[in-house]
C-alpha cells in the first residue's frame, strides 16, 4: 500500500519523474512528510471490532475444506476445438468418408465416438456448474450466519464510529495532491493541513498520550 501511495505523491501517473538526479532526490524528499502524516492518519482510527468480521474458528461447524470450486474452461475450450476441426475435416471430405465403403466403420466409429464423448463433457459440465452453484448458496449461508452471530456488535457505537472514521479518510485523502512541482515538502502544503486537520479530530492534544492501544489501532 505504501509503494502505490508513493507512486502517487511522485506524480507519476501524470508523468516521469525529473531527467536530473539532484531533482529526482528532492522530488524524493518532497513526499516523505506526507507518507509519515498519512502512517499517523491510519493509526488515530478507532478500534474496529474485528471478532465481527471473522467467524468463529472453534467451532465445530465451520471445520470444514473451503477449497475453491471453478468450471474447467480449458478442458471444454479443448474439447470444442477438437470437435470443431473433426467436424470441418468429414465436411471438406465429405464424399470420401460417407460415400466410400471402406471408410464406413471409420466414419461411424469416429462420429459416435464424437457424440458420446460430447455427452460426456456436457454432463461433467453441468456437475461443475452444480457444484459451483451449491457452493456460492453455501458461501452466502456462511455469510448469513456471520450477519446474525455477530449483529449486535455490527451495530455497535464501536463500529459506527470506525466506519465514520474510514468514510472520513478516503473523504480526506481524494482531497490530497499535488499543487506545485517545485519538488519541495511545498508542494503538498495544502494537503498536509488537511492531514494534520484530520488527527486533531481523532486525537485529545491534552492528554500525555494522545495515540495509545486503548484508543486507536495502532500495529494494525
Amino acid at each position: 500500500e505504501r509503494y502505490f501511495q508513493t507512486y502517487a505523491l511522485l506524480g507519476l501517473n501524470d508523468g516521469n519523474l525529473p531527467v536530473h538526479r539532484g531533482m529526482r532526490q528532492k522530488r524524493y524528499e518532497s513526499v516523505e512528510k506526507m507518507l509519515d502524516l498519512l502512517d499517523v492518519a491510519r493509526k488515530v482510527g478507532p478500534k474496529a471490532p474485528w471478532q465481527a468480521l471473522f467467524l468463529d474458528p472453534h467451532d465445530p461447524e465451520w471445520d470444514d475444506d473451503m477449497s475453491y470450486l471453478y468450471v474447467d474452461q480449458s478442458l471444454y475450450r479443448s474439447w470444442f476445438t477438437y470437435a470443431t476441426l473433426a467436424g470441418l475435416f468429414f465436411l471438406y471430405n465429405y464424399r470420401i468418408m460417407f460415400h466410400n465403403k471402406n471408410f464406413s466403420f471409420v466414419t461411424k466409429f469416429t462420429l459416435g465416438g464424437v457424440w458420446l464423448y460430447s455427452n460426456m463433457v456436457y454432463l461433467k459440465y453441468r456437475q461443475q456448474v452444480l457444484r459451483c452453484n451449491l457452493f456460492d448458496e453455501y458461501v452466502q449461508l456462511r455469510a448469513d450466519e456471520l450477519i446474525n452471530q455477530n449483529e449486535k456488535m455490527l451495530r455497535s457505537e464501536e463500529m459506527k464510529r470506525f466506519i465514520w472514521y474510514t468514510a472520513d479518510l478516503k473523504e480526506t485523502l481524494a482531497r490530497c495532491h499535488r499543487q506545485s512541482y517545485k519538488n519541495d515538502a511545498s508542494d503538498f502544503a495544502d494537503s498536509e493541513l488537511l492531514l494534520q486537520d484530520f488527527v486533531r479530530r481523532y486525537t485529545d492534544e491534552t492528554e500525555e498520550m494522545p495515540i495509545s492501544g486503548k484508543n486507536a489501532s495502532i500495529g494494525h
